[in-house]
């Protein structure tokens, strides 16, 4: 090679950057060209798992919240029907009437309840009945004021359907009659 002539060696050059051309294209399309066709359906392979399990998270945590609004169903059912009784509860609504009475310090002389008529329901929505409660309490007017307020925020559902106030012929405080209708889911 150090005794040939530079046009031999600049052919020679040519030659050898040709093969060496023709080897690197050959070892592209044999060793290179199919793993990465196989790198990349693996790739895409990997994106659609994490796709798949993304969403499987995302159904595993809405279940789970529906799951456990389920679990407090009962819990639901309980307090509703302490609301809104499933049936007639004079007893109930009674005990209601004379705890608040009770507790503003107001002294319950008489309690007495009839059933009204009851109001039919629509569809698969029940009727609602009315309990009608007439009550005589005596006590201060600021007592008295109380009692209305823990009525407004009790847990029976109820209205105040008429009251009469009347100073008391003997003693001190005040006389309250009282009309009030409480509601219960009919059958």
């Amino acid at each position: 090679m150090w005794g040939m002539k530079p046009s031999t060696k600049r052919m020679l050059s040519i030659l050898a950057a040709i093969i060496l051309l023709i080897a690197s294209v050959f070892v592209y399309t044999s060793l290179i060209k199919p793993e990465y066709k196989e790198i990349s359906a693996m790739r895409d392979k990997s994106a659609t798992l994490n796709q798949t399990y993304n969403n499987y998270e995302s159904l595993n945590k809405k279940f789970q919240e529906i799951f456990a609004q389920y679990q407090n169903l009962g819990d639901l059912e309980k307090q509703l029907s302490m609301i809104l009784p499933s049936k007639i509860d004079a007893a109930y609504a009674a005990s209601q009437i004379a705890g608040i009475a009770q507790k503003n310090k107001s002294n319950l002389l008489s309690l007495t309840t009839r059933q009204l008529a009851i109001r039919p329901g629509v569809g698969t929505v029940k009727g609602i009945g009315t309990l009608r409660m007439e009550a005589k309490l005596v006590g201060n007017y600021e007592d008295f004021k109380m009692f209305l307020k823990d009525m407004e925020s009790n847990i029976m559902i109820s209205d105040l359907v008429s009251l009469r106030i009347e100073k008391q012929k003997a003693g001190d405080g005040i006389l309250y009659t009282l009309t009030i209708d409480a509601y219960y889911q009919a059958e």
